[in-house]
């Protein structure tokens, strides 16, 4: 078995004072395997297979613990997310960098060694992932198929990204990636945005 594939075990506990229940414990990939399937195949410059790629990414986030996710980035982002970040939402790899406060000397550097993202753009990099996987899932509680249907959530997210917002003080949705303050921030407005994210 994998280490991306799914691992199921059967434990007993009480629960309260009630008869013992069981209990169907789920463990999802950790650390460097969250990114396995982002860095098994060579990287499509086809906007569609980026696009699946990043929704692929965002399903893994939004169904992964918080602790999944911390050693996810503790085992390091691949540079390869930067680029279908980029690819997938239609901007520049110069300005996913920008998001994520890497240069672009370090990115080249870190991919050609085939290194991770430094430390603080994985954690703006997953911020990022977080938020999109915030607003996918606010989308799918819409209960409009049909809207979702036509909705281009990459692209979206990619002009939202770079927007002053009065509820961040000005600040732009990006800029507030910078720290895990910031980012919660970020997913609070796009929760109170709830009702009106489709036009």
């Amino acid at each position: 078995m994998s280490a991306t594939e799914e691992v199921r075990a059967r434990s007993r506990v009480k629960v309260g004072g009630a008869a013992e229940t069981d209990l169907l414990v789920t463990s999802a990939p950790a650390g460097r395997d969250f990114w396995t399937s982002t860095l098994r195949t060579k990287l499509s410059t086809n906007n569609k297979e980026l696009r699946r790629k990043l929704r692929d990414l965002v399903i893994r986030v939004s169904e992964s613990t918080g602790v999944v996710l911390f050693d996810a980035v503790e085992a390091g982002v691949p540079t390869n997310v930067v680029k279908i970040i980029a690819g997938a939402t239609g901007e520049s790899a110069t300005a996913i960098m920008n998001l994520a406060g890497v240069s672009q000397t370090t990115f080249i550097r870190k991919e050609a060694a085939k290194e991770p993202l430094p430390d603080a753009a994985g954690h703006r990099i997953m911020g990022y992932l977080r938020v999109v996987a915030t607003l996918r899932r606010l989308l799918d509680e819409s209960g409009d198929p049909g809207q979702m249907k036509d909705f281009d959530l990459e692209g979206w997210v990619a002009q939202w990204m770079h927007e002053e917002l009065p509820e961040l003080g000005g600040k732009t949705p990006a800029e507030m990636l910078r720290n895990p303050e910031g980012q919660r921030v970020v997913e609070q407005v796009l929760e109170r945005m709830r009702g009106g994210l489709v036009a």
